[in-house]
């Protein structure tokens, strides 16, 4: 090697390695500057992606080409040897409250709980994310799972979930202060995927009140962006300037001491027929978690209880569809079948569905909670409302019932370890 090209090879390591954007196999590692003091924000009143067309900073943003990228193997992180635990169900447990009170049921530490994995589903009414707030424009496309038309395997991560856009300036804010405003993260792993591998996708991304980094994600980069910033950080702004995105989901890893893994991925719907379509090689490959969850649960019946034309013979082969695929991706996990609460509007079905779920359970070495059993039986919701456990709709519980069920089911089903 001669002098002049050793010294230019070697200046250009250096600029790539300050820029701070390294390529590993299966991921690219993107360094940017972060704060101390990380600022408030809300979201927009307006929500044109015209908003964060350029930095809202007063400071340049920072290009980061990607022409060269040495190979780099960013540090792994093991997560927590605590208890994990997944939960895909309705808008039963997508509140929130059902959760808080099963953590506190179970005596487990509501500010040392973080999640491993955060559904791309910002702005659906109902569900409420381990985030302090979370800001988008209008210009996304959510695709759920539960709601594909086709039967057959798709790339869909356990999120169940895609939030998509290909128009430049459409913006992802979030703000990771949860569950008090402590809240720090060590890095964030942004899943995403492009609908044609070979256009470029151009990211700007920011942490705290940094300066806006500009990086390049061309023709064969991997799959997985983490951004880790020079301090801890509690924001993340993101804004597309070219390409076309697809996000799966955030994967944060947090600052202090995460005592328990749990990530809810429930949406409002008949989340459980989205596992149906899940492709478990391509979930496996997507999940940050090592050894997987230890316990995994699903809640399903009240959306399937509603449809005219329910069949139990039917509704039992798709939910055992549904089963298979959830305890292929986790073989190692306890698995938990939670039953649908009572409803006026369909009681008789729902009992239908929780005896057709307990067989299901006992056949396949689930966990079964008969939560309409747990109530009192069919017709139960009305006593529940006359208690103030039952909202006006008959169908959905009130913060009070979803926190007597929390304590009913953490009675009698074994989610500690053992």
């Amino acid at each position: 090697m001669t002098p002049v090209f050793a010294r230019f090879a070697a200046a250009l390591l250096a600029a790539c390695c300050s820029l701070g954007v390294f390529a590993a196999p299966d991921m690219a590692l993107l360094r940017v500057s972060g704060s101390s003091l990380p600022p408030e924000f809300s979201c927009p009143a307006h929500k044109s992606r015209a908003f964060a067309n350029a930095p809202t900073s007063g400071q340049a943003a920072e290009q980061q080409p990607s022409s060269f990228i040495p190979t780099y193997t960013a540090p792994e992180h093991r997560h927590t040897q605590g208890l994990k635990i997944g939960l895909w169900g309705d808008s039963h447990t997508a509140s929130g409250t059902l959760t808080d009170s099963l953590l506190e049921a179970l005596r487990l530490p509501r500010t040392q709980t973080h999640p491993s994995f955060i559904a791309p589903t910002f702005g659906v009414k109902g569900i409420r994310h381990p985030l302090r707030r979370a800001c988008l424009s209008d210009d996304w496309q959510l695709s759920l799972a539960f709601r594909s038309a086709n039967e057959g395997t798709q790339a869909y991560a356990k999120s169940m979930a895609h939030l998509g856009t290909e128009n430049p300036g459409a913006y992802l804010w979030l703000d990771f202060r949860y569950p008090d405003a402590q809240t720090r993260l060590k890095w964030a792993d942004i899943h995403f995927s492009k609908d044609q591998a070979e256009r470029t996708l151009v990211l700007g991304i920011r942490v705290d009140d940094g300066a806006e980094t500009i990086v390049n994600l061309g023709p064969g980069s991997p799959e997985r962006l983490r951004v880790q910033a020079d301090q801890p950080f509690a924001t993340l702004r993101l804004r597309v300037i070219a390409g076309q995105l697809r996000i799966a989901g955030i994967a944060p890893v947090y600052e202090g001491k995460s005592q328990v893994i749990l990530d809810v991925f429930s949406i409002p719907g008949a989340t459980a027929k989205g596992w149906r379509v899940v492709d478990t090689a391509h979930l496996k490959r997507e999940d940050p978690l090592d050894g997987g969850y230890d316990v995994v649960m699903l809640q399903s019946g009240t959306n399937e209880s509603l449809d005219p034309d329910f069949k139990v013979g039917l509704y039992e082969a798709q939910l055992n569809a549904s089963i298979t695929r959830l305890k292929t991706a986790y073989p190692r996990a306890r698995c938990i079948l939670i039953g649908p609460p009572d409803a006026k509007r369909s009681s008789n079905t729902l009992r239908l569905i929780n005896d057709s779920q307990y067989r299901l359970a006992s056949s396949k070495g689930c966990v079964h909670w008969h939560w309409q059993k747990a109530m009192g039986g069919p017709g139960a919701s009305v006593q529940w409302l006359a208690k103030g456990w039952m909202q006006a709709d008959l169908l959905h519980l009130t913060p009070e019932g979803y926190t007597q069920s929390a304590r009913s089911m953490a009675s009698v089903v074994p989610i500690k370890p053992r």
